[in-house]
């Protein structure tokens, strides 16, 4: 079986990812990149593996009111169970009925406290609003800062969660969330097995991100907290725009990257270039979602500035190599400054870390470049 240590190495740059922002680089950072097996991996699982796999789910089936139903394969990589992993799955109270982003009604607890989160921005979303002992596992990208706004306060979580609908049950969950760009054989796995599974399915901007929030308020009885994660971010984004009603110009910018992807209305760098005061050129040329763009667009458009990310300490790197496109040298002059470089998470969050990833790119924006 694959090592988590080996799946780590074999990570590519988010650089080559976010340029398609949000959820398709979480899509495939999370599912792809991380958890998900590759088919010779998946080919390469073992009878004694699937043998435990029936042997763990039939002892669940006895043991909950959940009736069960997995098949018996068991996929390579998941969760790393937290010491009472080896328990029987928990018996699941429900008190209560909430309506998931997809429009399902999901039976929860009174108070979930064996919450299992599968994706970096409901962890982020987590660790804000409830204590970390409710939380029996994260996912396994919490602890990584380059996608991650949460990895310190995810240490006091012991639980790391993949695509492992086996070692997920073992967690004994009573809420567990995913996304629709979660893989969709594991949610499938997961809500067959009576488990409560939220998911949600809108993260094209801003209001998305406070409708979720107060959505998974809602699930995990903490309304109050919700609100108040809600009010900060609105306080925030007011803050930048306080700011930018001062500025004497309004930039014309896009996001590009390697992929050649770059992100229109319904989006959240959308919703990240009109809080600081710009324009969005996408935008502006009737783009929706995400869109490959042309190296005749790119030039035709002449950004003032090109926005792009990379990993701490390749920033220079990074920019150079956008310099060696012809395409982007033509439209912003040769001007290296013309290329603004920020942290990668600040394009793939959908949470309320989004207030910090446009705090970070008005002062990469503004400060680093010297402008009003």
């Amino acid at each position: 079986m694959e090592s988590a240590a080996s799946r780590r190495d074999q990570r590519p740059s988010p650089a080559s990812f976010t340029a398609q922002g949000e959820p398709g680089a979480r899509a495939c950072i999370e599912n792809v990149l991380c958890t998900r097996p590759m088919p010779q991996q998946a080919k390469a699982v073992s009878a004694s593996a699937a043998r435990r796999t029936r042997s763990l789910l039939g002892r669940a089936l006895q043991a909950s009111r959940w009736g069960l139903l997995l098949g018996a394969a068991a996929l390579a990589g998941g969760c790393a169970a937290s010491s009472s992993a080896s328990r029987p799955t928990a018996t699941l109270s429900a008190a209560r009925t909430v309506i998931d982003g997809s429009g399902r009604p999901i039976a929860v607890p009174a108070h979930p406290r064996r919450i299992v989160s599968q994706t970096v921005a409901t962890d982020e979303i987590l660790l804000a609003m409830i204590s970390p002992e409710r939380l029996a596992a994260v996912s396994s990208l919490a602890d990584d800062p380059r996608y991650s706004y949460c990895a310190d306060r995810a240490k006091l979580v012991a639980g790391r969660c993949g695509a492992n609908a086996e070692s997920i049950l073992q967690l004994q969950p009573d809420l567990i969330f995913v996304a629709s760009y979660s893989r969709a054989e594991l949610v499938e796995l997961l809500s067959a097995s009576g488990a409560p599974v939220y998911r949600f399915t809108k993260f094209g901007g801003l209001n998305d991100i406070k409708s979720n929030i107060r959505a998974l308020g809602e699930a995990v009885a903490e309304p109050a907290a919700a609100a108040d994660l809600v009010a900060d971010l609105e306080r925030r984004f007011a803050a930048l725009a306080e700011r930018a009603r001062h500025r004497r110009q309004r930039p014309r910018l896009m996001s590009f990257g390697a992929s050649r992807f770059t992100a229109g209305k319904e989006t959240t760098f959308d919703d990240l270039i009109r809080a600081i005061g710009g324009v969005n050129i996408a935008a502006e040329q009737g783009i929706v979602g995400f869109r490959q763009i042309s190296p005749e667009q790119l030039a035709q458009w002449k950004p003032d500035y090109v926005i792009t990310s990379a990993e701490s300490g390749q920033e220079d790197a990074v920019r150079q190599r956008l310099l060696d496109d012809p395409s982007v040298a033509v439209a912003i002059g040769r001007d290296p400054q013309r290329i603004v470089v920020v942290e990668s998470r600040a394009l793939t969050t959908v949470s309320q870390h989004l207030a910090d990833a446009a705090e970070h790119l008005e002062a990469r924006l503004f400060r680093s470049t010297g402008k009003p």
